[in-house]
């Protein structure tokens, strides 16, 4: 991406106009601007664009407050998380290291921030699948949030289910069901039975089931997924994909042929709608990633 293209794009930001004309193009308020209409431009899949960004935000950043300063972290962070989602995985790796080395620096071994730090690797690592390489990452980033937040708080869960997932990739199915049980109760309980969280961990633990060939157990759970998914998000919206897929798969396995191709089609449909013909999100067996 060019840097005119990069200058255009920050131009359509009313804040970040206001804060280089009141401050100047390199004080860290138009950073922190970037930084946000960056990670805009990532949730809109507009990668270069938010990768040429997050490159201009680092240097102003670790210009003005210096290559340790946390915010340098949080910006790494999110330029790492950027180049996983654009396919840039072992471009991320060391941004990701790095950052969780600024935040064990600046804030200490046993802050929460650490354990989003290396459950962010952790994800980047699975991506690349290095599971075994993501699994203590994952265990650390659990170990850490519950000491620092409580065993029932909603980042417990988020931890818990990242871990179940690794380990019932590595087929550690046995050690991974409890795991994902536990995570549900404690977001249902923080966040409420329809909250989107608890799609992902229904998601898991009912594929988890899948895999131990427990068919009508991981249907209801899918069952349940995708209620949840329609309720909080939205009949239409991109990641019910996932699950209408992971249900379909059950239902095929159960001899509900006829079910499975209605949902197959219906999460091809949605994935068509939300990303065009022939996106590469469109697979008929969509990867489950790891929470946020």
């Amino acid at each position: 991406m060019s840097g005119q293209t990069s200058y255009t794009v920050t131009r359509t930001d009313p804040a970040l106009a206001v804060a280089e004309s009141t401050v100047g193009p390199d004080h860290p308020m138009v950073g922190s601007c970037l930084n946000n209409l960056a990670q805009t431009l990532t949730a809109l899949r507009r990668y270069d664009e938010a990768l040429a960004l997050q490159r201009r935000v680092l240097s102003i950043i670790e210009l003005a407050l210096g290559q340790q300063d946390p915010l340098v972290g949080t910006v790494l962070s999110a330029h790492a998380t950027t180049l996983t989602y654009a396919g840039r995985k072992a471009e991320a790796l060391p941004l990701h290291e790095r950052a969780i080395a600024i935040a064990e620096t600046t804030l200490g071994e046993d802050h929460p921030t650490v354990a989003i730090r290396r459950g962010n690797l952790a994800g980047t690592l699975s991506e690349l699948g290095r599971h075994a390489d993501a699994l203590p990452l994952e265990q650390q980033a659990l170990a850490i949030t519950e000491a620092a937040l409580g065993p029932t708080h909603p980042n417990v869960g988020v931890c818990l289910d990242n871990l179940a997932h690794t380990l019932a990739i590595l087929g550690r199915y046995d050690e991974a069901l409890p795991l994902q049980q536990r995570a549900l109760d404690i977001t249902e309980t923080a966040l409420g039975a329809i909250h989107p969280n608890m799609v992902l961990i229904l998601d898991h633990q009912g594929n988890t089931l899948a895999a131990m060939g427990r068919h009508h157990e991981a249907a209801l759970l899918l069952e349940r997924a995708v209620a949840i998914a329609e309720t909080a998000l939205g009949r239409d919206h991109p990641e019910i994909g996932m699950t209408l897929n992971s249900l379909a798969r059950s239902l095929a396995a159960l001899g509900r042929h006829d079910e499975a191709i209605t949902l197959q089609q219906r999460a091809l449909a949605i994935a068509n709608a939300a990303f065009g013909h022939g996106h590469s999100d469109i697979s008929p067996t969509m990867q489950n990633g790891h929470a946020p």
